[in-house]
């Protein structure tokens, strides 16, 4: 008869204790009550979960929602402009930090189907725009499509901005307001107004471009 060694055996129930935590979001009970019978433990499975959690890193989560803002936007404005999801289109961005592209530039070439990928300074006229935050985006999908106008849709964000301002605008004018309320919220109201600004700006330059 063939015994293991004591290695072996630690190294399994390792294994296994790995298997079991990855698989608790989706088989909670079943996971627990396996992790108890690998071993005699006292703590539960989902605490250890949060425990050994890794801390978020937040340059990864930016590039992940600016991907996942950008892949959404273009896809529905593609499917606005009747542009088939096979349709090879390509893509110019006009950005003040292009810096933050370079290491989504791969994932989002291949999610909208883009042959190429530029960068430009100015604004380019004729194409299918889109704005997504401080970045706007020029969509080229070759002499065969004429783009539809989608300045409508363009100026509605825009308004939307504006009374957004105008809001903010309010609070930040209210003296009683800006006396009580604490520093880092006040902070926060000029940081959504300086947002709000240059987001406008990057809408009107996108609208200046398709007239």
């Amino acid at each position: 008869e063939q015994v293991i060694t004591e290695e072996t055996y630690s190294k399994t129930v390792f294994f296994f204790t790995e298997l079991m935590q990855m698989l608790h979001p989706f088989m909670p009970f079943v996971t627990e009550e396996i992790y108890h019978q690998l071993a005699n433990r006292e703590d539960d499975l989902c605490v250890r979960q949060d425990k050994d959690s890794i801390p978020s890193d937040a340059t990864t989560l930016q590039h992940a929602e600016l991907l996942k803002n950008v892949i959404t936007g273009i896809r529905d404005v593609r499917n606005k402009q009747q542009l088939k999801p096979k349709d090879t289109i390509k893509l110019h961005i006009q950005t003040s930090d292009r810096g933050i592209f370079r290491d989504i530039e791969k994932i989002l070439e291949k999610q909208v189907n883009a042959s190429d990928i530029n960068f430009t300074d100015l604004a380019i006229a004729d194409k299918i725009t889109f704005v997504s935050g401080n970045h706007t985006f020029y969509i080229d999908a070759g002499d065969q499509h004429k783009p539809q106008n989608n300045t409508e849709d363009l100026l509605k964000e825009l308004n939307h901005l504006k009374g957004f301002l105008q809001t903010v605008d309010k609070k930040l004018s209210n003296e009683k307001f800006v006396q009580n309320a604490k520093p880092e919220v006040i902070a926060l109201e000029q940081k959504k107004k300086a947002d709000a600004m240059s987001k406008i700006k990057t809408l009107e330059e996108g609208l200046a471009s398709q007239k």
